[in-house]
């Protein structure tokens, strides 16, 4: 990651991330195949960092992390903490919190369709990370990923206010994501940030399908 940046290699790689986003929603357009989209960013984010970064830097992305338990449970704790605090100040603040409407899929979704999915966030994610770092701080870079994070599930979460929806999805997939980030950076591997996402997804999912 020392080598000089290509930004041409930088431009075309964002826009192919930007793509495999766009797919996530909108890929039945074009092709009839059920929950095919949920794979577009796993896709399109392996060839965006694989581009920007090189294929073994990408392949160092799944090595062993560095005291996974430790920080797994670390920050999917503090995740959650960050989350039931803010969720119930943003209830509080905006008298409305609209849930994710994927918590309708079947169980089955959730435990083999939804990982892929979340890999796919976390390579969105860290490939924006790994970018920013080159120019900024890890502190920077994270805040300015978490930010970006919250944004793109504006539409997801969208309550019939503008402000208040950023306001709710900063505060919430935002903060959730800069935990998400920590145990990356810490760990040295996208498998332990997978790991806290796709548990804080699940345990919300299920919550939401026992209330059901």
């Amino acid at each position: 990651m020392t080598k000089p940046l290509n930004y041409s290699k930088i431009i075309v790689a964002t826009l192919l991330v930007g793509l495999g986003f766009y797919l996530v929603s909108n890929v039945n357009h074009f092709i009839s195949i059920p929950y095919i989209g949920y794979f577009s960013l796993l896709i399109f984010g392996t060839i965006a960092y694989s581009l920007v970064f090189g294929f073994k830097a990408y392949e160092k992305l799944y090595q062993k992390p560095v005291q996974f338990w430790k920080n797994f449970i670390k920050y999917f704790l503090i995740a959650q903490l960050f989350s039931f605090v803010l969720g119930i100040l943003i209830v509080a603040i905006t008298h409305t919190h609209k849930g994710n409407p994927a918590a309708d899929n079947p169980i089955w979704f959730f435990f083999l369709i939804m990982p892929f999915a979340l890999i796919g966030e976390e390579l969105f994610s860290i490939y924006f990370y790994d970018l920013f770092k080159l120019k900024a701080s890890p502190l920077v870079a994270n805040i300015l990923v978490s930010i970006i994070f919250g944004l793109i599930h504006y539409w997801t979460y969208f309550n019939g206010s503008i402000l208040l929806t950023i306001l709710q999805v900063i505060a919430l997939q935002g903060s959730a994501r800069f935990w998400f980030n920590r145990s990356y950076e810490q760990s040295n591997s996208i498998l332990t940030s997978f790991a806290v996402h796709y548990l804080f997804d699940l345990a919300g999912f299920m919550l939401s399908f026992l209330l059901h």
